[in-house]
């Protein structure tokens, strides 16, 4: 017996490289195939090559499998064109209706969309010559790809990779998500954007109680996503480097399926990273320094932040009146946070519209500004346009000095890091301030807040910074109406994918004159106004809103 057992632990052992070699291996062609489908290169980083429309020679940069079956491989439809699914769930079973089959009437069935199953080698038929298990040719827009037996080995383990059986923060009756909150954070923010969190979460299911009835006399796919909702609130505290171990903690303990607006102290890169790597939806990040990339996936934001606002104002000095268009630039902003990147997004679209060079003036953090910084600033410069990317309570220093030298054509300021549009500085130098503003022009904006402030006297939460709750209150909207429209493809890629294609004709009110978002595009808003402050407070748009 002894013996027996000796024996059998040996074979097990002896085993053991092999299938860690096997798992190894499993993995490498599991990550080439990933990179085939998304980047449409090789393992040795070539582009595949492929045939189209019956004779057109394209390659893997042209046409790679994500470019129309989408990130999701849930497919897509373009100018009357269906891109199939390419899950797993849909290749390897036969093709059915929207609905479960047995239960609606023959006359439901529609046989000519149906197909018989993918199996490994109708698979590799349909990647290389466009046939598909039942005979028939796939569309001629779907490229015939010349790939050798490892590259199509590689991409048809991909193809059968699928992770359905266990989503991310997905179980049987709930779905899971996550809000984060950075230490340093305004107690009053904060309390403000979970308020709206924990509402609207309540308010959701509440409805949920009654929809999931339905389901059981439904056939219809729809009904799977009425499930119970719940937020985990991820605080995260100290150096931002240790973000992401905190999140990764986070993550662990209850992985979700998307996270949803958030608000940090500091940055967003962390975060942003955090959401790229283990593949999780973020929807509408409260930051002014959103990660601008254009790879990236998982995070949508309303705009590019402060950058957006540098962009609007280069935009603006390139078309401005030949009075001020020539004249040197100066720009004051402090050593530290959004000031430098706002800085430096004015250098970056200045030098693509040719336009002078920036004299940058930079304030340590903690220096207070005053009647001799002003005094010695224009001491040395004089003449030309004064570009102040500062609080209200550094901007309204500027008043200080006795009067604003005559050479200084124009202030701009962003009405973002002021807060408040009504600043108090001389009547002279006020005649000469312009704002950054890029939302909804005042009046416009105050009957687009009329629903959130509705909902929130409904719930007795306090008004306090429309921004932030506006933005927060959209954010959960923008998420119920891209739940709903899921089916059963609980995808965090797919919920990324449908804000896409649904955020433009979306009836929710936003304080922003134009959100949308396209294919692979992450800033919902693209432009902002240049705004002129009137003698009695009002906002006064200088020439209609700037798209750079």
């Amino acid at each position: 017996m002894i013996l027996t057992l000796a024996l059998l632990c040996s074979v097990a052992l002896a085993d053991q490289p092999a299938k860690t070699e096997d798992t190894a291996a499993d993995t490498k062609r599991l990550d080439i195939g990933k990179q085939i489908y998304l980047t449409g290169h090789t393992a040795s980083g070539d582009a595949i090559q492929a045939i189209v429309g019956g004779d057109a020679p394209v390659n893997g940069d042209q046409f790679s499998c994500v470019s129309c079956h989408r990130r999701s491989r849930l497919g897509s439809s373009e100018g009357g064109k269906q891109v199939p699914p390419l899950t797993a769930k849909a290749l390897f079973k036969p093709a059915e209706a929207s609905v479960t089959l047995g239960v609606l009437p023959k006359a439901f069935k529609y046989a000519g969309s149906m197909r018989l199953p993918y199996t490994d080698e109708t698979l590799v038929r349909a990647i290389r010559e466009g046939i598909d298990p039942s005979g028939r040719k796939l569309d001629p827009l779907m490229p015939r790809y010349a790939l050798d037996e490892d590259t199509v080995a590689a991409l048809t383990v991909y193809l059968k990779s699928e992770s359905s059986s266990s989503i991310p923060g997905v179980d049987g009756t709930t779905l899971h998500f996550a809000t984060v909150v950075t230490e340093g954070v305004d107690p009053v923010k904060r309390k403000a954007m979970l308020d709206i969190l924990t509402g609207y979460f309540q308010d959701k299911n509440a409805d949920t109680r009654h929809n999931t009835k339905r389901a059981k006399f439904s056939a219809y796919k729809m009904y799977q996503v009425y499930r119970k909702w719940e937020l985990h609130v991820w605080e995260l505290k100290g150096a931002e480097s240790t973000w992401p171990v905190q999140l990764e903690n986070y993550y662990k303990a209850q992985p979700v399926l998307a996270m949803l607006g958030g608000l940090s102290a500091s940055g967003w890169q962390p975060i942003h990273q955090f959401c790229e790597h283990f593949e999780v939806a973020c929807l509408f990040p409260n930051t002014d320094v959103p990660v601008i990339s254009d790879t990236d996936f998982y995070t949508t934001y309303f705009s590019k932040g402060i950058t957006l606002e540098a962009e609007v104002l280069a935009n603006h000095l390139k078309n401005t009146t030949a009075k001020t268009k020539n004249q040197a630039i100066i720009q004051v902003f402090r050593d530290n946070g959004q000031g430098v990147v706002a800085a430096k997004a004015l250098h970056n679209a200045l030098q693509k519209t040719d336009e002078p060079r920036l004299q940058d003036i930079s304030v340590a953090g903690s220096e207070k500004l005053g009647t001799a910084f002003w005094e010695n600033l224009f001491k040395k410069q004089d003449k030309g346009i004064l570009v102040v990317w500062l609080n209200k309570e550094d901007l309204e220093t500027l008043g200080d000095i006795k009067k604003l030298p005559n050479g200084i054509a124009a202030v701009y300021g962003s009405a973002n890091l002021m807060g408040d549009p009504a600043v108090k500085l001389p009547d002279a130098t006020k005649a000469k301030l312009y704002l950054i503003y890029p939302w909804e022009l005042p009046d416009a904006k105050q009957v687009q807040l009329m629903r959130v402030k509705s909902w929130l006297k409904s719930k007795q939460i306090p008004f306090v910074d429309e921004h932030l709750q506006a933005n927060t209150f959209f954010s959960a909207q923008v998420l119920a109406e891209v739940i709903m429209h899921l089916l059963d493809n609980f995808s965090p890629a797919y919920i990324i994918e449908r804000v896409e294609g649904m955020l433009a004709t979306l009836s929710t009110n936003s304080i922003y004159p134009h959100l949308s978002l396209g294919a692979g595009q992450r800033f919902a808003s693209k432009g902002g106004y240049i705004v002129k402050v009137s003698p009695d407070g009002h906002l006064l748009s200088e020439n209609g809103w700037i798209v750079p």
